[in-house]
């Protein structure tokens, strides 16, 4: 398993309770696909210098977790797929 960071931008209307489900969400999907989570950080709220995706600013989260790196490609399109994520990019770390 290689080590992984990813940093969420999330709409910037949702709650805490909100934000806690998205991130157990998440949390949940690396776990069933045999990942292991390390670390989560939220940022907070943060204005962006441009739209995404008609929104001006949103709530960043950094999750650093442990994956096959076959599955990261999937795991990635999963994430995309979801409304509340407007953004997502996922690194690998060195170890």
């Amino acid at each position: 398993m290689n080590n992984y960071e990813a940093v969420f931008i999330f709409m910037a209307n949702l709650d805490n309770d909100a934000q806690e489900k998205l991130v157990n969400e998440i949390k949940g999907i690396i776990t069933k696909l045999k990942g292991e989570v390390e670390q989560v950080q939220s940022w907070g709220k943060r204005k962006f210098t441009f739209l995404i995706k008609k929104q001006s600013e949103g709530i960043y989260c950094l999750v650093l977790f442990k994956l096959s790196a076959t599955v990261v490609e999937k795991i990635e399109n999963i994430f995309k797929l979801n409304d509340s994520i407007l953004r997502v990019l996922i690194v690998r770390r060195e170890s």
